[in-house]
């Protein structure tokens, strides 16, 4: 029952962050959205997303969804949650949130941190839809059944520096009860992308988003965790760039 309640009240704040988009937008942001316009995600009608905070835009005037919607004119169905897990442990999940989508032309899945805060294990490509990799390979199964001709970009999360105040309270690097940092996560979600053959834009990267830096943090993401306006302005641009690179090469093998 909350689980519901969570995702309609994040539905309900969705609609009203898409409302507003258009004043909180800078005059820096014409130019991004032009390389949006220009790209390949300008033939893309329908855009499915699941997530957890990051992809519904949680402390963010915008998601990277609604940038892109704003440049392209995809319809966009961002069914992301705060908190959610992987791992299928109820109806929040990104498992169960893929379930709920419509047929789309490209599906977005936003990798998540919250199944290693929450001490879920491993798994791997057999393993069941309660563990991090199961789940994964479950969710991308049913998301290639729910469209076959779809593409399936997956995003991973971003370094860590999670802050409380002035005190860093947490970082990518910090154990779970398994004894498991983020980076071994999202390596084996790497592996898997690879192994399925799925596009990724692997956003732990330092060079892209290095929370470490308190500079950083005032300009991108300010809690260290999550994306600002500007941070989502830069995911969209990386997906853009990885939906015309593997766009490209779907072409080149087709020719050759």
């Amino acid at each position: 029952m909350l689980g519901r309640l969570k995702y309609w009240l994040h539905q309900i704040m969705s609609q009203f962050k898409a409302r507003h988009l258009s004043q909180r937008l800078l005059d820096s942001d014409s130019v991004s959205l032009a390389i949006l316009r220009h790209s390949a995600l300008k033939n893309v009608s329908r855009i499915g997303i699941i997530g957890d905070s990051v992809a519904f835009g949680l402390k963010a005037e915008f998601n990277f969804g609604q940038y892109i919607q704003k440049a392209t004119g995809a319809m966009i169905e961002n069914l992301a949650v705060s908190g959610a897990h992987l791992s299928d442990n109820g109806f929040t999940s990104i498992y169960q949130q893929a379930h709920r989508l419509q047929p789309a032309d490209l599906f977005i899945l936003q990798g998540t941190d919250d199944d290693w805060l929450a001490n879920i294990p491993l798994g791997d490509g057999n393993a069941s839809r309660q563990t991090y990799i199961g789940a994964f390979y479950q969710t991308i199964a049913y998301l290639q059944r729910l469209n076959p001709k779809a593409m399936i970009l997956v995003v991973t999360p971003t370094y860590q520096t999670a802050m409380r105040g002035t005190r860093v309270r947490r970082t990518e690097r910090t154990l779970n009860t398994l004894g498991l940092d983020l980076h071994v996560y999202v390596r084996a979600q790497l592996k898997a992308c690879q192994a399925l053959g799925v596009p990724v834009v692997n956003l732990m990267q330092t060079r892209l988003f290095d929370p470490s830096k308190p500079q950083f943090r005032a300009q991108f993401m300010r809690d260290g965790l999550h994306p600002n306006g500007t941070g989502h302005r830069r995911i969209a641009k990386l997906i853009a760039n990885t939906y015309n690179k593997t766009v490209n090469l779907n072409k080149k093998v087709q020719v050759d």
